[in-house]
C-alpha cells in the first residue's frame, strides 16, 4: 500500500477530481485510471510532460481548481502500473507525486482538456 500526497499539489488535486467526475470513481480509482501503458507511451514520447504540468489552467486561468478532501491518497497498484510510475520516476528524475502527476496531465488530454 503506497500513499500519495498530493497535500502541496494543487494542479494534482484538480486533476483527479476531474477524472472523478467524469468517470464516476473515487479518488484512488481515478489515479488508478489514468496510470496505464498508453499514457505512459505518452509521456516518454513527447518529453515535455514538466512543462504541460508546469500550464496546467492556463486555459482557464481564473478558473477555482477542485481540491481533494483527503490530499493523502492510499492506493495499491498492480505491479505493471508500479513498473510504469517507478520508470518515469527514473527516466524523469522526479518523485511520485510528481510521476502520477505526469500520468494525470496526459489523461487529462485523454478526456479532450487542453493542456
Amino acid at each position: 500500500m503506497t500513499t500519495i500526497n498530493l497535500a502541496k499539489r494543487l494542479d494534482a488535486q484538480d486533476m483527479v477530481r476531474i477524472v472523478m467526475d467524469a468517470k464516476g470513481l473515487s479518488a484512488t480509482e481515478a489515479i488508478a485510471f489514468s496510470v496505464n501503458c498508453d499514457i505512459y507511451d505518452r509521456i516518454l514520447r513527447t518529453g515535455w510532460a514538466s512543462i504541460a504540468l508546469g500550464l496546467w489552467g492556463h486555459g482557464d486561468p481564473d478558473r477555482k481548481w477542485k481540491k481533494l478532501d483527503e490530499p493523502h491518497i492510499k492506493i495499491e497498484f498492480d505491479e505493471l502500473s508500479q513498473n510504469l510510475i517507478n520508470d518515469v520516476m527514473k527516466k524523469e528524475d522526479v518523485k511520485m507525486e510528481t510521476a502520477v502527476s505526469y500520468f494525470l496531465i496526459f489523461t487529462m488530454e485523454s478526456l479532450g482538456y487542453h493542456i
